[in-house]
Order: structure tokens, then sequence, then C-alpha cells
């Protein structure tokens, strides 16, 4: 499951556009259109490429609140609690992590008030013992799944 440089610019040029024709990305390369598509078809056989996604500027939805959120958890909870904000839309990612907090949390809300009340209903499940809140004030560098 190696892949070479060709590969790599191959998925550099997907990354940009997912959509783009494997004509273009040939033609961008200087390889053949067919060559393009035998890789990606060996890169999605060998889950390399897992899949092609949508990228929703969650700008033009008007979401534009981002937090990270530390949990501490109790540890004989943690798997309902992980259960339960798995289910919540407004969570983006959600990681298990060691140091001062349990779990982190991304999450994205159109306002303040929606960030308000999510502390106030999601995290005051039973075994969450406390919470660290920092707002995204602004990026340096996007990130390529939220654009925010």
């Amino acid at each position: 499951m190696s892949i070479d440089q060709l590969d790599l610019r191959i998925i550099r040029s997907l990354s940009g556009n997912a959509r783009k024709p494997y004509k273009s990305i040939a033609q961008e390369l200087g390889v053949s259109d067919a060559t393009v598509r035998k890789r990606v078809r060996n890169m999605l056989d060998d889950g390399i490429i897992k899949e092609f996604n949508v990228l929703i500027d969650y700008h033009a939805l008007g979401r534009i609140i981002k937090a990270f959120i530390g949990l501490r958890v109790n540890p004989s909870r943690i798997k309902e609690i992980v259960e339960s904000l798995e289910m919540n839309p407004d969570v983006q990612v959600l990681y298990r992590t060691t140091g001062d907090v349990d779990l982190f949390v991304e999450v994205i809300f159109s306002d303040m008030e929606d960030l308000n009340a999510f502390l106030e209903s999601e995290l005051s499940l039973e075994g969450i013992t406390g919470t660290v809140v920092n707002l995204v004030i602004g990026p340096y560098k996007r990130c390529p799944c939220t654009g925010l």
C-alpha cells in the first residue's frame, strides 16, 4: 500500500476539488486520463482514499461560532457521554485525550445563544465533572473540512 509522487499529486488535485474530471487532472499532471483513473481506483481499493465528501461553507449557512470544549469525565460514564455527544449534529469532532481533560469536542453554532443552550443541556449529562470552553476568534489557517 505504498504511493508515489504521482499518487500524491493526484490526491492533492482531488483535495482541491473531488469532482474534478480525471481528464483535467491528467492534463494538469501531464499523464493520461487512464493513468489517473487507474491510480484513483487502486487508491480506493487499497483504502488510501476512503471517500469523496461534500465540503460545507458554514459561513454561508450562518454558522460562525466555533468552539473547542474540553470535558473532564467520570471514567465509568465516558461511553454513554460519548454516545450522547456523537448523536448531536452540532458536534463536528469528538476526541479522547490525555492531560487536563478526557474528551475534546469541536462544535459549530449560529450564535452564542445556541452555544450556551448546548452547554446547559448537552453538557449537563451525569458524569461530566468539568468543562473548559475555548472560542475561536479567528483562524490563521482554516480547517479544510469546515472552512472555519
